[in-house]
């Protein structure tokens, strides 16, 4: 085998200068017939050989430089060629001398494979086909003239097209990809020749044609050109660039098209955001979105007009005094304000997130700059809940619920609105006024899921009363029935558990069998009940009030009744010149109306000192009786006011075309809830759940600085009202002074539990 190899390598060193230049002189004329077209007369394997056997025998930079300059005085001639070219078919001889000079540099490379595998790689040389490639580019696409008329007809075409010519796509990407061929290794030609200057001229175009049309015209027409003018750059990069310029492109394009108009888009007085906000334009807003978030920084101006307009618009329902006089209209219009602008945030904002959270903030702000807003939204509930839901469906209910829920989050003072729901739901179960029970629980339910258990324990506690209610009216009818039926010989077992005797109970049942009585038994913690004065019940009255105590008590025993009287109603059968009546009238209204059995006309102060009512709701239930529009009572003299010496009498002459008669009751004064100001129950409230929430933090860490304690307590106290530090401040000095904390000796900033 070592014998073989020192054969080979000596026969190797014998080729003489002679021989190997007429072997280059036969391959050169060979590469020229492949130049003129004319290969298919070659015989490329012996072609092969002598390219193999020049470079076997060490001559292989004679035919690498012989190939180099061979293909440099060709290309010279087509560099002739294409600069003789007129501008219309340049880039057709362009492309055409392009793809002629690939298909020869392919079969030189094929001659000269040998060449390519050992000597180039030996002596770094640029490979056959690519080294051809780059010559094209040095003698061809870099001469002066050919570069500077091929960039214009280039740019004029696609200057063209942009005004709705039609060019020949095919051309122009076949021409674009030669220029990033030709360069082999890198995109400089590509973007020397042609990238450079064509970005710069779509910056002046794109410049230019905005300009003028954003001056003619209005926004969303100005929208829509752009979305098309950058449709019709999408299609163009894909069609004929080179996917390096696509991004450099977009660039400019954004830039020129929409950062620079932003916020004068926005502003526009006449067409722009505020406009569209207010006109409901979804779909030019829709539009707006889409472009401007191609550059994420022009949605700042955007997410603040939003935020602005929501801000204004709500500002203006709050202070417009129509809707300080009507509650409902004030929630309605805050609804109809969250709506609208919700539906842009969801269809023309793609539920962006940012655009929920300023929707949100802008909402929060005019709802939360007075307590009234809370008191108005139980106050909208109220009458929902009493008539607003009738005739409507389970979903249009559930869309209702979740529509003022909305509005609930926004609300910083939640205990305020707690307070005034109670009221209103206490209103409506004591009165029978509620639309649904269910729809009443469903209510409370996204309460509970909103705020937790705490939030609406009460609230649940007065249904759980009102059932429980109806159970012990049911044992209590049935327990007197059985009295007033049942033989002197069972009663002894029957009544042996009431505090009356069993003569006195049977008396009371029977004295009363004509008066039916229906007790709701609220549990004082659970309802907003006022303290007020007894008022002095009718007998037959007193008589079932007294029956139902003892036999409440005698099951209940250790509790104590109360009886509201000022919540109570009751009904009547009176006898008037023209007949029976039956008037429906408040427990107050029954009372004074049971004193006409004893006489046919009373003074105010007789009234008064006879049933123990307070003046103002006695004042109330008169006028009520008298009113003009009822007159079941003459008042004497005939005025709105009232003094101790004004008379009331009984009407005789009173009609009416029904036989059951409700009777109004004229409104009380509502509370009124001044702007910025808590009521004073919700005050007292905070200031119990602000020193529960200090000793709980407290009790667990034993020790802590001021600092802290501020932080954890608001902490806590955050989902349901908003407290300042000076307020928690003032809890902490209470419970200091009541011996729950103390302040450290050494740091006065430093408080301990004190178990």
């Amino acid at each position: 085998m070592s014998s073989n190899t020192s054969t080979f390598a000596f026969s190797s060193s014998g080729l003489a200068p002679d021989r190997a230049t007429a072997i280059w002189g036969a391959l050169r004329k060979a590469i020229q017939l492949v130049f003129d077209g004319r290969a298919s007369s070659l015989r490329f394997e012996e072609l092969y050989r002598s390219s193999y056997s020049l470079v076997l025998h060490k001559h292989g930079a004679m035919l690498y430089d012989g190939t180099v300059a061979l293909i440099t005085e060709q290309l010279k001639k087509v560099s002739r060629v294409v600069v003789a070219a007129p501008k219309e078919t340049l880039l057709d001889v362009v492309v055409n001398e392009w793809n002629n000079h690939k298909v020869v540099m392919v079969m030189i490379r094929d001659i000269l494979m040998y060449m390519d595998k050992t000597y180039c790689k030996q002596e770094k040389k640029v490979p056959v086909y690519d080294m051809g490639l780059l010559l094209f580019q040095n003698h061809v696409v870099r001469n002066g003239s050919v570069s500077i008329k091929l960039r214009s007809v280039l740019l004029e075409n696609i200057f063209n097209e942009r005004h709705g010519e039609i060019v020949d796509r095919v051309l122009l990407k076949n021409c674009l990809s030669m220029l990033v061929d030709v360069a082999v290794y890198n995109h400089k030609v590509y973007q020397q020749v042609f990238e450079e200057e064509f970005l710069k001229h779509t910056r002046n175009f794109y410049a230019q044609e905005s300009q003028d049309f954003i001056s003619r015209n209005t926004v969303p027409d100005y929208l829509v050109k752009v979305e098309k003018r950058l449709q019709e750059e999408e299609q163009r990069a894909a069609a004929y660039l080179d996917k390096t310029t696509h991004a450099k492109l977009k660039a400019v394009l954004h830039e020129e098209l929409i950062a620079k108009y932003a916020e004068r888009l926005v502003a526009d007085e006449r067409s722009g955001a505020v406009p569209m906000f207010q006109a409901d334009s979804i779909a030019n807003m829709r539009r707006m979105y889409a472009l401007f978030s191609r550059v994420p920084s022009t949605l700042d101006c955007l997410r603040a007009s939003l935020g602005a307009l929501v801000r204004e618009t709500g500002t203006n329902i709050v202070r417009d005094q129509e809707n300080v006089k009507n509650p409902t209209l004030f929630v309605q219009q805050v609804l109809d304000c969250r709506a609208k602008f919700h539906s842009f945030v969801v269809q023309s904002f793609n539920e962006d997130r940012s655009f929920a959270r300023t929707l949100k903030d802008g909402l929060e702000h005019f709802i939360n700059l007075d307590s009234r807003a809370a008191q108005y939204l139980s106050l909208y509930i109220d009458e929902m809940l009493k008539k607003g839901l009738k005739g409507i469906t389970e979903d249009e209910v559930e869309l209702r619920l979740g529509n003022v829920m909305s509005i609930f989050r926004y609300l910083q003072d939640k205990d305020v609105f707690e307070d005034f729901y109670k009221q209103h739901l206490a209103g409506r179960l004591l009165s029978g006024q509620s639309a649904s029970a269910d729809v009443e629980k469903a209510m409370i339910a996204k309460l509970k899921a909103e705020c937790g258990h705490q939030f609406t324990s009460r609230l649940e506690g007065m249904f759980k009363d009102m059932e429980l209610s109806k159970q012990v009216m049911e044992h209590f009818t049935k327990w007197k029935g059985q009295l007033v039926q049942s033989s002197s010989s069972t009663l002894s077992s029957i009544v042996s558990t009431v505090t009356m005797s069993n003569r006195d109970a049977v008396a009371a049942a029977k004295a009363t069998a004509d008066t039916e009585l229906n007790v709701t038994v609220l549990t004082t913690g659970f309802w907003p009940i006022p303290v007020v004065p007894d008022c002095v019940l009718p007998q037959p009255a007193e008589q079932c009030a007294k029956m139902f105590a003892d036999f409440y008590m005698n099951r209940h025993s250790g509790r104590r009744l109360t009886w509201q009287t000022n919540l109570g109603t009751a009904e009547l059968r009176c006898k008037f010149a023209r007949g029976r009546k039956e008037l429906v009238v408040h427990t107050y209204q029954m009372c004074i109306l049971m004193m006409y059995n004893k006489g046919d006309k009373f003074t105010f102060a007789e009234l008064r000192d006879a049933t123990n009512i307070p003046d103002a709701e006695l004042q109330r239930h008169l006028l009520s009786l008298a009113h003009p529009k009822i007159k079941v009572l003459r008042k004497t003299p005939n005025t709105k006011s009232i003094a101790d010496d004004h008379t009331f009498a009984y009407n005789m002459k009173y009609t009416s075309k029904l036989f059951r008669v409700k009777i109004r009751l004229l409104s009380a004064a509502a509370a009124k809830v001044e702007p910025k100001k808590v009521p004073a129950s919700v005050i007292e409230a905070r200031k119990n759940r602000v020193e529960a929430s200090i000793v709980r933090v407290m009790k667990s860490r034993k020790t802590l600085d001021h600092s802290n304690l501020v932080a954890e307590v608001l902490k806590q106290l955050t989902s349901r009202f908003t407290v300042k530090p000076a307020f928690i401040k003032k809890r902490i000095e209470s419970l200091i002074e009541r011996e729950y904390l103390e302040r450290d000796k050494d740091d006065r900033r430093q408080y301990n539990y004190l178990a």
